[in-house]
Formats: structure tokens, C-alpha cells, sequence
């Protein structure tokens, strides 16, 4: 079907399941007593993260490469009071071709945005880019799940899954149905590829079928902690959960708060 805009209908889905708010309240205890500051947040999706730190009364600027999630939170901050509409700023870059803006107090990669890269050749490139957007004396928190050493095998065992991300019914009834197949791994690399199929129903009953192909590396603590030192970060505190916890090889999570020198 010409002109289909499956991207719109991901991002409500996406929208309705990624709710959690535990990380915005580590956050909060990281920032502390600071206020006014300049939050960056690239990967920023439908404002999840960004919106809440400009309720806080920070200014925030968001950056995310998929139109249709920055359209939806478009809408959510065209429905905030007028002061605080006024710290937020949403523009379309992608993290890896488009030009940063700088001298900020927090950079924000949250909520396993690195997942979104597809090497660990990306991944450095984004840390490093969010380093030097900091003003000397910023920060930079950095979340992943925590996985360390080889591949871990629930991501190729079952090689096929279903139901996955993007699947759920929106609000104009059309339906989703996701699956992915593994069609490459490298266990030492951490290297995975999927072929994701999306089956889409249409409310007047029509079907389109999409498939991307689309590859993975799950970032290690060890990994950041280089990428954190070599672009000359200080990693003040390395936690392993969102109840702030002392990180451990066992934790779930691989919390970094760091900051540049100057």
C-alpha cells in the first residue's frame, strides 16, 4: 500500500508499553540539589525521560532521528504549561551523521539507547560525541542492561521469537504483529543480527507486510568504562540498578555517572 506510514503506528505502540519511570527517579538522586541545568538527551523517543526533567525545571533539548516519535512528543509537550514548553527543544539528528549541540550540563543516554547502535564502533562514537557536548564540569549517565563476557545465549536461543516489539493494536484499530529471526550471530563479538517481519492489519481488514534486517551489540560495563576513560571522563559513581545499589558483576543493570574534567 503506497504512502503506508508503519513508523507512526510503532511509535503509538512504543509509546503505550515503554512506561516505567524507576530510571527518572535514579536520575532525580544523581542531579540532587542542581537546578536550571542544560539536559541533552539524543535518543530521546516520545520524551519518556526528557519531559519530566523539564517539569523539574530543566532545559532540555532532545534529538532523535524517527520523525513519527518526535511528532508524538511533540503533542505531549504542546499539552505542558507555556513556561515549561518553552525549556524543551526536539530536533530530528541522526546521533551519528548530524551535527551535536554543546556546552551542556547532563547528557542523558538512557533506557538501553546504545542497543540502537549496531557496533560497538557506533557505540564509542556516540559516547564520545556526548562527552564533548558537555561543558567542562558536566555529566553524563549512561544505562544498559548489564551483560559481560560472550553473547549471552537467550539472545539466539529460541533463533526465532514471537511475539516482539513492535506488536499491539492502536488507537485507529490497525494491528500489529511482530516476529524476528535470527539469521547471524558471534557469540565472542556480541554480534547478532535479526530479520524482523511486522504483519500489519489495516482497520478495513487489507494487510501489508514489512521486514528490515537489523543487527545488535549489547554494550558490556567494561566496554563504557573504556570509552568513558579514554574521552577523559571521571565515573564519580557505577551503580547496578535503579534502587541505586553499588554495581556488581551479578547486577542486573550497568549504571554510569561521570564527569568531564575542566
Amino acid at each position: 500500500m503506497l504512502g503506508y506510514d508503519l513508523d507512526a503506528h510503532v511509535a503509538e505502540i512504543y509509546d503505550r508499553l515503554i512506561t516505567m519511570t524507576e530510571d527518572i527517579g535514579l536520575l532525580r538522586q544523581l542531579i540532587g540539589p542542581r537546578t536550571g541545568l542544560r539536559v541533552l538527551e539524543p535518543f530521546c523517543g516520545t520524551g519518556r525521560i526528557l519531559i519530566p526533567l523539564a517539569l523539574d525545571g530543566h532545559t532540555v533539548v532532545g534529538m532523535d532521528r524517527a520523525r513519527a516519535m518526535l511528532a508524538r512528543a511533540r503533542t505531549k509537550v504542546s499539552a505542558l504549561p507555556s513556561g515549561v514548553r518553552g525549556r524543551i527543544t526536539l530536533l530530528e539528528i541522526d546521533v551519528l551523521q548530524g551535527s551535536w549541540p554543546g556546552r551542556f550540563d547532563l547528557v542523558v543516554l538512557g533506557g538501553n539507547c546504545l542497543y540502537e547502535l549496531a557496533t560497538p564502533e557506533e557505540q564509542a562514537q556516540v559516547v564520545a560525541a556526548a562527552a564533548d557536548a558537555l561543558r567542562p564540569g558536566g555529566y553524563l549517565f549512561v544505562d544498559n542492561d548489564h551483560m559481560e563476557g560472550e553473547l549471552d545465549r537467550s539472545w539466539y536461543d529460541p533463533p526465532m521469537r514471537e511475539p516482539v516489539f513492535p506488536t499491539g493494536e492502536c488507537a485507529d484499530g490497525t494491528r500489529l504483529e511482530s516476529r524476528w529471526r535470527v539469521v547471524w550471530y558471534d557469540a565472542p563479538r556480541r554480534l547478532i543480527r535479526f530479520l524482523r517481519r511486522t504483519r500489519v492489519t489495516l482497520p478495513d481488514g487489507s494487510v501489508v507486510e514489512r521486514e528490515y534486517l537489523q543487527q545488535k551489540h549489547p554494550v558490556s560495563a567494561k566496554e563504557v568504562e573504556e570509552w568513558l576513560t579514554r574521552r577523559g571522563l571521571t565515573i564519580e559513581r557505577m551503580l547496578g540498578d535503579y534502587e541505586g545499589r553499588p554495581y556488581t558483576h551479578a547486577a542486573p543493570r550497568a549504571i554510569f555517572w561521570a564527569r568531564k574534567g575542566g
